[in-house]
């Protein structure tokens, strides 16, 4: 066997390897907005002085369920479990989705509005669409400003819809949109921030969109950043 062969026959090997530790990279990265999430709930339960059991209660279910998300991450990342689709209605994921992540945004000074006509049903894994919503509010809460007003908006375009998610962030530079969703790739401006990444997070929208026959893409325009997903309508609900 020659060199060439052996080379080519120890990259075949490793492959495996290879894609096994880019999955826990992304495991790891979609662990870290909840994990965060449950750090706020525990400071606010902290901070409370009062009997407020109410107050404490919703934060105790804020933390249960970041908790089990985490879970449900880490059993459909390391384990490849496939989950099954159902019909689901993206207006309410993207509503709990954002419930999830109340507490960073309160702590950023952020805020997110939602704007839909109506239900807006697909067939998909609820799971692996919330983990592109999670994604796409991270990195516009992220790189936004403090204090910023994001928008979620959900349109009906022809046999699917559409979910957008806008910020008033410094946007990504024309020449560097075709690459964003390549695993690891992270903008020059994001390089040189004080923002912790590793460039996964586009990568887990478009590999969890592109897995239920979607598509994405990000635009810019009048100061905002546009980043947006695509999926086939469902036509009933559950």
């Amino acid at each position: 066997m020659g060199a060439s062969e052996a080379i080519r026959d120890s990259a075949l090997s490793a492959r495996p390897y290879v894609t096994t530790l880019t999955d826990l990279h992304k495991a790891a990265h979609d662990l870290r907005t909840p994990l965060a999430t449950v750090v706020q709930g525990i400071d606010a339960l902290l901070e409370i002085q009062d009997d407020n059991s109410l107050r404490a209660r919703k934060i105790f279910e804020l933390l249960r369920r970041n908790v089990f998300w985490m879970g449900e991450v880490l059993e459909t990342s390391i384990e490849r479990r496939q989950l099954p689709a159902s019909a689901i209605d993206l207006v309410t994921l993207v509503e709990d989705t954002r419930a999830l992540v109340e507490p960073l945004l309160t702590a950023r000074d952020q805020s997110v509005t939602i704007e839909a006509g109506g239900p807006a049903y697909v067939r998909a894994d609820y799971g692996g669409i919330a983990r592109v919503v999670l994604n796409l509010i991270d990195n516009a809460s992220k790189y936004g400003p403090s204090g910023d007003s994001i928008r979620i908006t959900i349109r009906r375009r022809g046999a699917g819809t559409v979910v957008s998610v806008i910020d008033h962030g410094p946007g990504i530079p024309a020449g560097e949109r075709h690459a964003i969703f390549r695993a690891f790739y992270r903008t020059t401006a994001a390089r040189r921030s004080d923002r912790p990444g590793v460039g996964l997070g586009l990568t887990v929208v478009r590999d969890n969109v592109e897995a239920h026959g979607g598509t994405v893409g990000v635009t810019r325009a009048k100061g905002a950043t546009r980043v947006w997903f695509y999926l086939p309508s469902h036509r009933t609900a559950v």
